[in-house]
């Protein structure tokens, strides 16, 4: 594990579709009641989803996907979504995950600074994001940031079901 400073985070760049694969699917294999996606579902996708998903990413346009890289090594990820026909001025944030070797580093905070600014610039004044009622370590991290838990919550019927709430934070102040 590197200090804050020695962990890159940035974009994505559209030809870093492996790296986007790889990270997602340790993510899954790590976290597996965190996401909706299945290991299995991920672990099937053609090489084409994961190029088109790379190359979404890297546009900025509708989507930004942002990698934490040490070294040779993808440590971090996290993805914001841009729907200029949904929720006027609000952005999610999804598939927000950190390598057990990059936490408590600083990485999970600078990968969600970048989508939150990545959001401003897009015209959002508040980010969205859901997150397993289980998880108390995500909930708190994200609460440290300035997120807030709202009323709406929503069952996963992937097994095992479980619940999941909505936390925000205005991007305006």
């Amino acid at each position: 594990m590197g200090f804050m400073t020695s962990i890159d985070v940035r974009s994505i760049e559209a030809h870093e579709w492996e790296r986007l694969r790889e990270i997602r699917l340790e993510a899954l294999a790590d976290t597996p009641t965190a996401f909706i996606t299945t290991l299995e579902e991920a672990g099937a996708f053609p090489d084409s989803v994961w190029i088109d998903r790379a190359r979404a990413g890297a546009s900025g346009e509708d989507q930004r996907t942002v990698l934490a890289i040490d070294g040779a090594d993808t440590v971090g990820m996290a993805v914001g979504l841009f729907r200029p026909h949904a929720r006027s001025g609000v952005v999610p944030i999804v598939s927000v995950y950190v390598s057990p070797r990059a936490r408590r580093d600083g990485t999970g905070t600078r990968l969600m600074q970048d989508l939150e600014a990545w959001a401003r610039t897009k015209g959002a004044s508040m980010a969205s994001l859901w997150v397993v009622d289980t998880n108390e370590v995500a909930r708190r991290f994200y609460e440290r940031l300035g997120y807030v838990s709202t009323l709406d919550r929503q069952k996963i019927t992937v097994p095992p079901v479980r619940w999941e709430t909505r936390l925000v934070k205005d991007l305006s102040g």
